[in-house]
Parts: C-alpha cells; structure tokens; sequence
C-alpha cells in the first residue's frame, strides 16, 4: 500500500550548458533544490553527490506524514552506474604512473598523499542511501542497488519482500538519478546511448506490499531525458504522462 511520495524531476529537456563540447547539450535538468530544510548540519552540503542532493528533498517529502519507529524503517535505494571522476584526482593518478604504467609503489605512496579524501563520499553509489539514512534517521533493513532501470525494479521488489517477510513494518523505497555531468554524459555517447541525460529522484513510503505496475516510458524520455532507475517507479505512482 503506497501511503506518501516525494519527488524531484526535472520539467523538460533544455540546453545545459556543461555539455556544449558534445555531441548533444540538451538534458533534463532540475533546479536547485533547496536542501537547508534537509540536512542537521549546513556543513554536510559539501559531501553529498548530486544524487543525494536530489534525494534528500524527495525522501523528506515522503516521509512527512510518516510517524512510526525509524528502528524498523526500511530503506531500499536504486542509483544509477557509479559517478565518474571528473578530474579530482588527476594529480593522484598522474603521480601513480611510471613510463605509461602504474607503479604499485607510487599507489601507497605519492598517488595515496594525493587522492581528495573526500572523493568517495561523492562517487561511491551507496552513498546516496548513507546520506538519506543519515540525515532522516533511518536505521532500519537496508539495500541499494546501483544500474539502470533494472536497479529500480528491484529496490522495489527488495522492498516488498522484506514487507511482506515482516522485517520492516514499512518501507522508504526510491531511486535518485544524474548524468548531466560531463563525464556521465562523455561515458554514455561512447556507449551509444542517444537519448538524452536527465536527472531527478522519487521516493515512495509503503506500508504493506503493493505492486508496480508496467508502464510505458517512451513519451516521458521524450520530454526529460533518461532517468535511469528513476523511470520504473514513476509508473508505480502514476507521475508518466499518457
């Protein structure tokens, strides 16, 4: 049974000036959001990729009316392939290699001393359910799953098990999704994915199982990009357009 959703998508496909240097610059960009009504610290802006800051609104939306014990919570993420790094940590690579190669020496040593610490926080895919976990309070069954619509469709059906196996007495299911960055978009024209990026996150409180219906995404790619996992829960809330 869905009981809440929370939502950040974008409105429609416009050039994003970031990709100018490809092939394509449109993609489906959001605005903002505002995320000082989402954090416990203003601080931990800074750490989060652009997927959490896309799901962090979303989740907190979903979870407005929720008054239940976070204990037995679950959260269940889908994300999109890991963030490429789109320079950071250059100067660590460049210090790790030796005549073309990598050195494993140079890898402990220089290419460590150089490495932003903070990197991972904003590649690594799980980091999105660390983030609405944290910030929500969260500490209930977890599980994050990292893909493309695939991944959404099973956040989902990870979810409803573990509802109706009785491990959680409700569950925060959602999927958070960007790559209108340089990099993600370099990566998907080399594997021949021509429709344009997009971005967004949905989120989706359940309070028993409740099935997700099929949907037919064409005409919402057509006006805001790919949205990854996104894409197969919208028909679960009835947010594609006929």
């Amino acid at each position: 049974m869905i009981v809440a959703v929370g939502s950040v998508l974008p409105r429609g496909l416009r050039v994003h000036a970031p990709l100018a240097a490809l092939p394509s610059a449109l993609a489906g960009v959001v605005d903002g959001p505002d995320l000082l009504p989402w954090l416990k610290r203003r601080k931990d802006a800074r750490l989060l990729p652009r997927a959490a800051e896309l799901a962090l609104p979303a989740a907190g939306r979903a979870l407005a009316g929720f008054t239940g014990d976070l204990e037995e919570l679950g959260l269940f993420v889908a994300v999109g392939r890991e963030p490429p790094d789109e320079g950071d940590a250059e100067a660590s690579i460049a210090a790790m290699a030796r005549d073309g190669r990598l050195d494993r020496g140079r890898f402990g040593d220089e290419g460590r001393a150089l490495y932003p610490p903070l990197l991972p926080l904003r590649t690594l895919p799980n980091m999105v359910l660390a983030h609405v976990a944290i910030q929500a309070g969260i500490r209930g069954e977890n599980a994050c799953l990292a893909g493309g619509f695939e991944a959404g469709v099973g956040v989902w059906g990870a979810a409803n098990d573990a509802l109706a196996a009785g491990r959680c007495v409700a569950a925060l299911v959602g999927a958070a999704f960007s790559a209108v960055d340089r990099a993600s978009a370099r990566d998907r024209h080399r594997l021949g994915q021509t429709e344009p990026p997009g971005e967004g996150a949905i989120f989706v409180l359940l309070l028993g199982p409740s099935v997700r219906p099929e949907a037919d995404l064409r005409a919402w790619r057509r006006q805001v990009g790919d949205l990854g996992p996104v894409d197969a829960l919208l028909g679960a809330v009835g947010l594609v357009p006929g």
